[in-house]
């Protein structure tokens, strides 16, 4: 059996997989129960809405999987990521510069074959929608930020990994991973000061009772929260939301300002304080340690892997080579498939501890609730998932298990 053949029977379980979520999330839950549940809280209206955005994406986000899986196994196994080497290495001199051009050829083929399914799913859903604010140039000129900041990071990243492969040959998966590790802290560090500006505009919450109250509810959480900011994403989308970014120095509240138009202050508070309680509870440093345990994990699977015999030949390149790249993000694209069960139940866990102490720190279950109902409506969140997809994929609990635990909270609280 040939190398093509075989890699191809091998991703047919992630294929189906695939499938497998696409027809489940279009089912969603059914259960006249979960209906009647919905029912006490949302509109009919409402939850057709979140339903129908859901459904709206359920194809091309399954044929942008398709899609990157057939240009990688294209990419590896006929030879084309080779050829694309090759013509690097021919072009110029020096690591930097073949890597740059490797870069070009490759993202280049990325935004040319998934251009019109991102033109669809991106822009013309969007609008037809009602979510997406930009025009058209605006929004080309939203992708173009995000393919020139991809390119500019991968191929630092591409450059440190092939120089270190190649330099320290016996133990270059410790010092890679340690590496990566260290610059994705960095890259966190930098994302609100250098990275998010690039596409949003933030200002200042400006001096307020609201201000107040959101640094002080933060405090009470046991968080240092150095200032709040908000984030003009009414120019972008109908999106509301808020969430703590950037660590030490750079750690700070973001509001969307659509969020301050459509909450009021008591349910901004309960979100803040929610975002709060991620930080009080270590999710973040607790995150940051299990990726760069996953950054070493995947760095030693590489070396071993890439060590076996015949690896190198199915494959038909090594480590240290920019042909490399399709076959570390097939690999990365199949472990994270693996893993995604596991990620998610532990990110439901965090939400949940995070609800619990939104609701003992403001003690407002009543905000919590309106605050998530309004969340679903900004957001067209389908409220009725399948029950299955929500306990494999689901990285949130359900707005109707987050609204049953505020409930419960309260009976609780009067007892």
């Amino acid at each position: 059996m040939s190398p093509a053949a075989a890699a191809a029977i091998a991703l047919a379980p992630l294929v189906a997989w695939r499938i497998v979520r696409t027809a489940l999330a279009c089912l969603g839950n059914r259960s006249p129960a979960a209906t009647q549940a919905a029912l006490r809280h949302f509109s009919p209206a409402q939850l057709d809405a979140g339903r129908m955005h859901t459904r709206a994406y359920l194809i091309p986000d399954l044929l942008r999987t398709l899609l990157a899986l057939a240009l990688l196994w294209t990419l590896i196994f006929h030879s084309l990521a080779g050829r694309m080497e090759s013509a690097a290495e021919s072009l110029f001199a020096g690591l930097p510069l073949q890597a740059a051009c490797f870069l070009v050829i490759y993202i280049g083929l990325h935004v040319v074959i998934f251009a019109p399914l991102e033109v669809y799913s991106g822009y013309v859903l969007g609008r037809r929608l009602g979510t997406l604010k930009q025009t058209f140039p605006q929004w080309l000129a939203f992708q173009a930020k995000g393919i020139a900041v991809n390119f500019l990071l991968t191929w630092a990243v591409l450059c440190m990994f092939l120089f270190l492969v190649r330099t320290f040959t016996c133990c270059w998966w410790v010092i890679a991973a340690a590496a990566l590790t260290l610059l994705a802290a960095v890259l966190i560090f930098l994302q609100p000061i250098v990275l998010a500006p690039i596409f949003y505009r933030f200002t200042r919450l400006h001096e307020s009772p609201l201000r107040n109250r959101l640094l002080d509810l933060c405090r009470k959480a046991g968080v240092e929260a150095r200032d709040v900011f908000v984030q003009h994403e009414s120019k972008t989308s109908t999106h509301s939301n808020a969430y703590f970014t950037g660590i030490a120095h750079s750690r700070r509240i973001v509001l969307f300002d659509n969020l301050l138009n459509s909450h009021s202050p008591e349910e901004i508070a309960v979100i803040v304080t929610h975002e709060a309680g991620h930080w009080s509870h270590g999710h973040i440093f607790i995150g940051i340690i299990l990726s760069a345990v996953s950054i070493f994990a995947g760095s030693f699977g590489l070396n071993y892997l890439f060590g076996v015999p015949g690896v190198e030949k199915f494959f038909g390149t090594s480590m240290g080579r920019l042909s490399a790249l399709p076959v570390i993000t097939l690999l990365a694209m199949a472990a994270s498939a693996f893993a995604g069960p596991f990620v998610s139940a532990l990110s439901r866990k965090f939400e949940r501890q995070a609800d619990a102490t939104a609701l003992k720190i403001t003690g407002d279950p009543d905000a919590f609730i309106s605050a998530q109902v309004r969340l679903v409506c900004d957001n067209n969140i389908d409220v009725l998932p399948h029950p299955l997809l929500v306990r494999l994929c689901a990285s949130h609990p359900t707005a109707l298990q987050r609204i049953r635990f505020a409930i419960e909270s309260a009976e609780k609280k009067e007892e």
